[in-house]
């Protein structure tokens, strides 16, 4: 049983957007305090190749993530099984706790770059089925 309607996650859902635009804000605020703060003894030094680099790598990380999740039926059907969901969320969850001891800048940058990429074109994508 979902907390969440099962028609928000429908592209065209004006509700699941504001959902996910929320979840999205949440993760910036967080990342970008990480950044800005080098909270949790995590060292963040910018410089111009890391951050070039980190936004190439994560707009292309929000793209295929927009498409994935959006447009490519067949990755829907295998998103939608639970162990897929589960074994996908865990990998991800892990990369990102191993970014951050292995390279936290990189991470950081990539992670805030993704999801200032997701914004544009989640809306995008809730324009184009609407």
């Amino acid at each position: 049983m979902t907390v969440v309607p099962t028609e928000w996650s429908e592209p065209d859902s004006r509700l699941g957007v504001y959902y996910e635009l929320l979840w999205i804000g949440l993760a910036i605020v967080g990342f970008g305090a990480v950044a800005y703060w080098e909270l949790f003894s995590v060292t963040v030094s910018i410089t111009p190749q890391r951050l070039t680099g980190a936004i190439i790598l994560g707009v292309t990380l929000g793209t295929a993530v927009t498409y994935g999740s959006f447009v490519s039926e067949r990755f829907q059907r295998l998103w939608e099984t639970s162990p897929v969901r589960f074994a996908g969320l865990f990998v991800f969850i892990m990369g990102v706790q191993l970014g951050l001891n292995v390279a936290p800048t990189w991470t950081v940058l990539t992670m805030l770059a993704s999801l200032l990429t997701l914004v544009p074109l989640r809306v995008a994508v809730y324009f184009r089925t609407r």
